[in-house]
């Protein structure tokens, strides 16, 4: 019973994965298929004749038009695919942490008493020996 679960998990994960991507990916086959019957057949071509003057071009033309073909499946393709990117308006500045120009903040230490006013009026403070 779970097996089979699994197995339709898979099948619709798969589904879901080459929904948007079925006609590139289709694409990209039929141009590799293409590619690989034309090099075989220039391949039996100088296979016959002989003539092996361009068979590393003709090669590494393949493999350029193999990269390539992935090359735009991407751009074209997944490109569209990727999540794209969300702006995020800067954090606009807290009226209550940065005072207005021309008018003087205020600061809540100087408007509410924590019992240590009398050291804050006191001009200069003493050493521990006055203090005992």
């Amino acid at each position: 019973m779970i097996n089979h679960l699994f197995k339709l998990g898979v099948l619709v994960t798969t589904g879901r994965f080459l929904k948007p991507r079925f006609k590139g990916l289709l694409c990209v086959l039929a141009m590799w298929l293409l590619l690989w019957f034309l090099h075989s057949e220039y391949v039996s071509y100088v296979e016959l004749s002989g003539d092996t003057g361009y068979v590393l071009y003709v090669t590494l033309a393949k493999i350029v038009l193999y990269a390539l073909s992935i090359g735009i499946y991407v751009l074209l393709v997944e490109k569209r695919l990727w999540p794209k990117p969300v702006k995020v308006p800067p954090p606009s500045p807290a009226k209550s942490s940065q005072p207005t120009v021309g008018r003087p903040s205020k600061d809540p230490l100087k408007t509410t008493d924590d019992g240590f006013d009398f050291l804050r009026k006191k001009k200069t403070l003493g050493t521990d020996e006055e203090c005992q």
